[in-house]
């Protein structure tokens, strides 16, 4: 009779002790995630400090959808300068999601899910810029911004080799304003946030040059030796079996970019 109170009470146990738990967190209940708003199609919202106040866009939606999957309550956002996101050291975030191109480099301080989206880089020119470049080598003698620390300032110096020294530009709404402004004859990009800014704003900017085929593959990106990794990727893995990756896209990157000319 004892034996089989053991087992009973021990079957109750293993019932009552689900594999699926919600994940341990910086918050208990809540998926708290980094960003670096704004980028268009991606991440833009209101930001007073580090605090988000409101957000939308594709890594948003993303970020509640796996809160969702994790069986967390909600996704809240921390705003962080881009490169934070991936650097070495303790963060106040569980994940950051922003764009993230998952590199060696990178993976040396920063652990990464699986890929999520594959994109290029693209070229979008001021204005001024006349005739339209068609070719790397006629990109060279013009001046060319990039986001500091991204793949497209590596692509730039790598790729298009300019006369001039890229300019590193430490934010998004700058790199953007001197590309408006004519400070930046081009600009070196993300070409699906590229290709929504110009959708948006088809007069403030000159045309878009085209892509520059770099494959990228983007990543959440997690504090090195967090425990999160395996099951954020398994939600992840999840939410890209059942579509909802493809239905970000079309609700949030609703630019065609695949007309655009390869630049070579």
């Amino acid at each position: 009779m004892r034996s089989f109170v053991a087992a009973a009470v021990l079957a109750l146990v293993l019932v009552a002790s689900p594999g699926a738990a919600p994940p341990p967190t910086v918050t208990p209940g809540v998926l708290t995630v980094g960003v670096a708003l704004p980028s268009d199609g991606f991440e833009v919202g209101i930001v007073k400090g580090s605090q988000v106040i409101y957000a939308q866009g594709f890594d948003i939606d993303l970020a509640r959808a796996l809160a969702k999957q994790l069986e967390l309550d909600k996704a809240v956002f921390v705003q962080s300068r881009f490169d934070r996101l991936f650097s070495s050291g303790s963060k106040p975030w569980d994940v950051a999601i922003a764009q993230i191109t998952i590199t060696a480099q990178r993976r040396t301080t920063a652990d990464f899910t699986r890929p999520y989206l594959r994109v290029d880089q693209g070229v979008l020119l001021a204005q001024t810029v006349r005739p339209v470049p068609k070719t790397l080598a006629a990109l060279r003698p013009l001046r060319i911004c990039a986001l500091r620390k991204s793949t497209g300032a590596d692509t730039a110096k790598a790729r298009i080799r300019p006369k001039k020294p890229v300019a590193l530009i430490a934010n998004v709404p700058t790199l953007m304003l001197n590309l408006q402004s004519g400070r930046c004859q081009a600009v070196v990009y993300d070409a699906p946030t590229l290709g929504t800014v110009k959708a948006r704003a088809p007069t403030r900017y000159g045309p878009f040059a085209g892509v520059i085929r770099t494959g990228e593959r983007y990543g959440i990106a997690l504090p090195k030796g967090n425990g999160l990794l395996e099951p954020v990727d398994t939600a992840l893995g999840e939410l890209i079996a059942d579509g909802t990756l493809k239905e970000l896209q079309r609700k949030w990157l609703t630019a065609d970019l695949s007309k655009l000319r390869v630049l070579k």
